[in-house]
């Protein structure tokens, strides 16, 4: 048989025992638009999107949390992947060192305010949220790396607020008009606190009151009916924590700010998924199988999604082939009803395992971020990835074939979910999408 196919096998045998061996079916496409090659050369493309895929959900252990650019807090249960936690402390610095608050100091409220960014889940009727704030137990160091599954200890509760987000709305303060904010009014004790540390030379420098005073945690309510996810700005100008005082000369105030140079981190709880949709718990709990119907994607450290192709090398078993290009296409599942109020992700993002298990840039993002894609395409309902240089180097053996990871971007500061098909679905199935010229 191996003597006959390396004699005079015609172009066409050879690819039908290809596809065989394969188990895709294949067929010329001569209109595939390919910018890589000039019209004449299209005739010799050939198209193949049934390429053997395995696919399913699994659990995220953490992800890193600190100093990102906005900070989460909040509560609420999803019917699909059932309850979401998510909270953070910062540190606070001096405005201004060597603090002197005067004589006589009689301290009217202490305020801390934070911005808006979003809010994720808010077109619920009832998504009241309850928001409270502690003092930090123990310091926190901006040199230090923190993940989600890092719980913080906390001291004495400072205040709390239970509210409607309301992001869109301007805050009035004083005779001032503020960008939308959350403003929680504290103990005024903590004020007193801080007028007797600074007596104490205390508020001197930022290195001494971070030893005095190691930071605010920022805590949701669980018992709640609706609850919502609030991202805040943390540092922008108007988040920060306020003093309002009087003392002999004049009424006054005093600004310790959250700046960038406050150590800052969140963590996520997800409580054991409890829950949350069968389908998706049983594929945590190693159910993989299931994976070919429905994938779960979930950030805040709740699920990724692996994905890999297992006989992709035996594409180039016969003959060498070249990758014009490849598409990996993930449909939504558009029978997720609960989609219209837990919004899906924008952009999902692919990274390659190695043997270890660690994530790795694709060789198709570094060559170009643009065309890489993981954008939601309306018009197909899924989300695309060009993997071509990856794909080609699968094939030759120019990359190990230990799968990807699929994961929502910006895991660490959004909370929107996703439901997928996956690559046994009924319908719409996650493909991979190859068009190849065979060069001999």
């Amino acid at each position: 048989m191996k003597q006959l196919l390396l004699g005079n096998l015609v172009k066409t045998s050879l690819l039908l025992f290809l596809s065989s061996f394969l188990v895709i079916s294949c067929e010329s496409d001569e209109q595939l638009g390919l910018d890589i090659q000039p019209p004449s050369d299209l005739l010799g493309v050939e198209h193949c999107d049934t390429i053997g895929i395995i696919a399913y959900s699994d659990r995220e252990d953490s992800v890193r949390t600190d100093e990102t650019s906005r900070n989460l807090a909040g509560y609420y249960n999803d019917p699909v992947f059932g309850p979401v936690y998510a909270s953070f402390c910062t540190q606070i610095r001096l405005s201004e060192e060597d603090v002197d608050f005067g004589n006589n100091v009689i301290i009217d409220s202490v305020v801390l305010s934070m911005e808006y960014y979003d809010v994720y889940v808010n077109n619920k009727t009832n998504n009241r949220i309850t928001l409270s704030v502690y003092e930090l137990a123990d310091p926190l160091y901006i040199d230090s790396a923190y993940y989600s599954n890092m719980p913080f200890s906390t001291g004495q509760l400072l205040g709390s607020k239970t509210f409607v987000p309301a992001p869109n709305d301007s805050v009035p303060v004083g005779n001032d008009i503020k960008k939308p904010q959350v403003r929680i009014n504290l103990d005024k004790n903590l004020g007193k606190d801080f007028v007797t540390a600074a007596s104490m030379g205390l508020l001197t420098d930022n290195t001494t009151f971070e030893d005095f005073f190691h930071g605010i945690a920022i805590r949701p309510s669980t018992n709640v009916s609706g609850g919502s996810l609030i991202s805040f700005d943390m540092l922008a100008s108007t988040s920060c924590l306020t003093i309002y005082y009087r003392n002999d000369v004049d009424t006054l105030d005093y600004v310790f700010e959250i700046s960038s140079s406050c150590a800052r981190y969140g963590y996520f709880d997800h409580f054991g998924f409890s829950g949350a949709e069968s389908n998706f718990v049983q594929q945590l709990n190693g159910d993989t199988i299931l994976g070919q119907d429905k994938l779960y994607l979930q950030p805040l450290a709740g699920s990724k999604i692996f994905i890999q192709f297992p006989d992709i090398e035996n594409m180039d078993f016969l003959s060498t082939i070249v990758i014009n290009r490849a598409k990996l296409i993930i449909p939504v599942d558009q029978s997720d009803l609960t989609e219209s109020v837990y919004e899906r992700p924008v952009t999902l993002t692919l990274a390659k395992l190695d043997e270890e298990g660690g994530l790795d840039f694709l060789p198709d993002q570094i060559y170009s971020e643009a065309s890489f894609g993981g954008s939601y395409d309306e018009e197909l309902g899924a989300y695309v990835f060009t993997l071509t240089r990856y794909i080609q180097d699968l094939i030759i053996g120019n990359e190990g074939n230990y799968g990807l990871n699929l994961m929502v971007s910006g895991s660490s500061v959004r909370g929107n979910r996703v439901v997928l098909n996956g690559p046994g679905h009924f319908s719409s199935n996650m493909k991979l999408d190859i068009a190849y010229t065979i060069v001999n």
